[in-house]
């Protein structure tokens, strides 16, 4: 070690005075100063050091090595591994709803003016299909590869109606009462006398056989009580 300034048994006695923690002390920065600022710079950082130790008169310590042929230290960064990003290709499905129509029919069985939901409507399904990129979980692309109808909608159908009920026909006037007819009296019935018997014209006829009709041998017809009773009250076979 050679110290500037002083007589070289001068700076032998210089270095051992220094304490231990001084010694190491200098020996640090004259290797920082000679790598960053060369022997000058090394040389007042030295004496900075000596006088903060207690020494009376500060001295420049030059290192023995010389600086041109002294391995200089280099930095080799360490290199930062380059993460694979994880790219992963699904595909997903999406339903979107179909409307329903509506249509209307006409009924003759439902009063004019009148409606009815015959049949209720219903939305079917359309599903899209999607090819769907993500890189370490976040979605970078999506492609539509497909469109279906997966479920047909009902149509919604409404009846009106058309229904008119006629109008009422007048009432027919009633027809005047007819007199009451009486019926004609029966005809007294005719007795005929039986077959068998042949009166004699004149004779006597029982009352039970008034108005009574007989024939007499020569075929002629005769009536009993024919010409009325009597003065005696008897009823006779007379002529008609």
């Amino acid at each position: 070690m050679l110290v500037v300034g002083q007589p070289e048994g001068a700076d032998d006695m210089r270095w051992a005075a220094l304490t231990t923690k001084t010694k190491a002390t200098v020996v640090v920065a004259v290797a920082a100063a000679v790598w960053l600022g060369g022997v000058g710079s090394a040389g007042a950082l030295v004496g900075s050091v000596a006088a903060s130790a207690g020494e009376t008169r500060p001295a420049a310590v030059v290192a023995a090595v010389d600086p041109t042929t002294a391995p200089k230290a280099t930095r080799t960064p360490t290199p930062t591994p380059t993460p694979t990003p994880v790219v992963e290709v699904t595909e997903v499905t999406s339903d979107a709803p179909v409307p329903f129509d509506r249509t209307t029919v006409d009924d003759p069985s439902l009063p004019k003016g009148q409606t009815k939901v015959t049949t209720a409507g219903v939305d079917g399904v359309e599903t899209t299909t999607w090819r769907v990129t993500t890189t370490d979980g976040v979605e970078t692309d999506r492609v539509e590869v497909g469109k279906e109808v997966t479920k047909a909608p009902v149509a919604e159908v409404t009846a009106i109606g058309s229904y008119v009920a006629p109008a009422p026909a007048p009432a027919a006037p009633a027809a005047p009462a007819a007199p009451a007819q009486q019926a004609p009296a029966a005809p007294a019935p005719v007795q005929q006398a039986p077959a068998q018997e042949v009166i004699r014209p004149g004779a006597y006829c029982s009352p039970a056989q008034a108005g009574a009709v007989a024939q007499a041998a020569t075929g002629k017809s005769y009536r009993c009580g024919g010409h009325g009773p009597d003065k005696n009250g008897d009823l006779h076979w007379n002529t008609m």
